[in-house]
């Protein structure tokens, strides 16, 4: 049985993903809502159709204000944000309806399990990976920034079960995606009046490697523990190296 809740996805070109992420969810929510960038150029619209969502279409700005924008078109005050490359577990859906029929905060975080390569990721940067999903938008919105926005509410909790997370599925898919967070990532250092340099570029990427691999235990995953490390290593590195760029190149001559 439904409840009143309303799932939201923001998509671009997730033919591949989106059924899984829509399946997974079905039947759980009284309405999914799927937000396209424009920029798709697959068959996304079509396949949330065929599922029996929502679809509106929205110029991306930035994952926050895309978010926002698609919480405030959903008919429920009560909003699950999903990735397409997510999966909702069976207990995590029960305990959606549970924290629903007796609300204990405006926001409620899962435990995001990762998996890189078709294998779980259990140490590491992504291995204690908590994020805000649910919430009710009278209480709670995103706040603005380029990637990852959060979730600012009054108040928070936690919900049992786990949200599985298919981040990693091979090099090809993932790298470009590592990338545009980078650009948009040194984005927010720019307007935050950061100073970047190639030093500290180094640094916070050297930093993110040693957390991650070392401190964290990624070397326990093994193989795919060190990948994963070094893909977060490369992509902060590549965020402050971007801010740096953009805020020392010499303007173009007329």
């Amino acid at each position: 049985m439904s409840i009143a809740l309303s799932v939201l996805i923001t998509a671009r070109d997730e033919e591949a993903m989106l059924p899984g992420a829509l399946a997974s969810v079905a039947g759980i929510a009284a309405e999914t809502v799927v937000i396209v960038d424009p920029r798709s150029t697959d068959n996304t619209r079509a396949v949330a159709a065929a599922a029996g969502a929502r679809v509106l279409e929205h110029a991306f700005d930035s994952s926050a204000a895309q978010c926002n924008w698609g919480v405030g078109q959903c008919r429920n005050d009560w909003v699950f944000v999903l990735d397409a490359d997510e999966r909702v577990t069976a207990r995590l859906a029960c305990a959606i309806a549970g924290a629903m029929a007796n609300p204990a905060a405006a926001a409620l975080a899962v435990r995001r399990v990762n998996f890189a390569f078709g294998q779980r990721v259990r140490f590491g940067d992504w291995g204690r990976d908590w994020i805000v999903r649910l919430f009710d938008r009278r209480a709670a919105r995103f706040g603005e920034r380029s990637v990852h926005g959060e979730i600012v509410a009054a108040s928070f909790g936690q919900l049992a079960g786990e949200l599985h997370h298919m981040t990693v599925r091979s090099l090809r898919q993932y790298v470009p995606k590592l990338h545009d967070y980078a650009h948009r990532g040194a984005q927010d250092i720019v307007a935050s009046g950061r100073r970047a340099t190639p030093c500290r570029a180094l640094v916070h990427g050297s930093w993110r490697f040693a957390r991650a691999f070392l401190l964290r235990l990624g070397f326990l995953d093994r193989g795919v523990g060190l990948i994963v490390a070094g893909l977060a290593a490369y992509g902060t590195f590549l965020k402050w190296a971007m801010a740096w760029e953009a805020t020392t190149r010499p303007a173009p001559r007329p």
